[in-house]
């Protein structure tokens, strides 16, 4: 493509601002990098989380402060699915299991269950963590007056392609509402900040558990 005499190749992905982008508009491969980019993290930390002398206190503050935001650096704006969500909550819980590490139950180790490490855990599981992050940022547009409002509410001339249609990020935001209230909650709600901080607050207690 030539504009103003520059030419711009044409690919089928890009990095931009740190942000995997692809033309297929989906958040898969994104995921999967972040999830790389975590496991580089997880096994610098691997002493540390073994470590006996640090406290488990000092081994989720490595996580929550150094792991979880390479995990989801722009989750803002991510329109994932249950299974990249799914691949996310696992990764979590291999951290958390290497925190927590087993429980001695009748002289013998046995596994903690997902329930009982994120009760010690005492934190919003990162897929809950996803959709408070997407409802408080579209909460920031709605309420916004310039060009990231106009981009969000207008709409495109023409058809989408045939076919299941590819779940668009306002989309994936509604989806969220209705997981967290039986009643009709719309986007345009957010003008009322404090009922639309109840809402982020709500989807960080939905863990789906």
């Amino acid at each position: 493509m030539l504009v103003d005499g520059y030419v711009f190749q044409q690919v089928t992905d890009f990095k931009y601002l740190g942000t995997n982008i692809n033309n297929r508009n989906n958040m898969h491969n994104e995921i999967k990098l972040r999830i790389a980019s975590g496991n580089k993290g997880y096994y610098a930390f691997a002493k540390l989380f073994k470590s006996k002398l640090l406290s488990r206190k000092s081994k989720e503050y490595l996580y929550s402060s150094f792991l979880r935001p390479v995990l989801t650096y722009g989750c803002e704006t991510w329109s994932v699915t249950k299974e990249d969500e799914e691949k996310l909550n696992i990764f979590e819980r291999k951290v958390l299991r290497r925190i927590y590490g087993p429980v001695i139950e009748n002289g013998e180790y046995r596994r903690r269950t997902n329930q009982e490490m994120y009760q010690m855990f005492n934190k919003p599981i990162i897929s809950s963590y996803l959709k408070s992050k997407r409802l408080e940022w579209v909460g920031h547009i709605w309420r916004s007056e310039g060009i990231v409002k106009n981009l969000f509410t207008g709409r495109l001339n023409g058809k989408r392609p045939r076919g299941r249609p590819r779940q668009k990020w306002e989309d994936r935001v509604k989806t969220d509402l209705t997981e967290i209230s039986e009643e009709l909650i719309r986007i345009e709600d957010s003008e009322d900040r404090y009922r639309w901080k109840d809402m982020v607050e709500a989807a960080m207690v939905l863990n789906g558990l």
